[in-house]
């Protein structure tokens, strides 16, 4: 119970910046979750039939693109499997990314070839694009 009350209350404290998406998949505004174990890659070939699944474990994924181009990420909805774009990480940077324990990324190159399917665990997670 305390657990719960003290996520609630971050949560209702931080709030949400204006425009900001307040679906499942996204963090709090100004919560920064540290980075986890290296997330082991699928064969982006595996991608038909995943959907991710609702959970209601709270991880983070920490995306660092170590190539020289800027990549893409994209979530795989809990529906279909679809693609739902969630910005691009410039060349050397990285950017931390709230999502739930079971659900899978996909990683573009800038010409739009899958680089990796990634899933999520139940703790907090990395994923290196070389």
């Amino acid at each position: 119970m305390a657990v719960t009350l003290a996520v609630s209350l971050s949560i209702a404290i931080v709030g949400c910046a204006p425009g900001e998406q307040t679906t499942k998949t996204s963090s709090p505004a100004g919560v920064k979750k540290a980075a986890g174990d290296l997330i082991p890659r699928i064969d982006p070939k595996k991608e038909k039939g995943l959907v991710s699944l609702n959970t209601d474990v709270e991880v983070s994924i920490t995306v660092r693109n170590q190539t020289r181009s800027a990549i893409s990420l994209y979530w795989l909805d809990e529906t279909e499997g679809d693609r739902v774009h969630y910005g691009n990480i410039k060349a050397g940077a990285e950017r931390v990314q709230g999502t739930w324990k079971d659900h899978y990324w996909i990683i573009l190159d800038k010409d739009g070839k899958a680089l990796g399917i990634y899933k999520t665990s139940d703790k907090n997670g990395v994923i290196v694009i070389k």
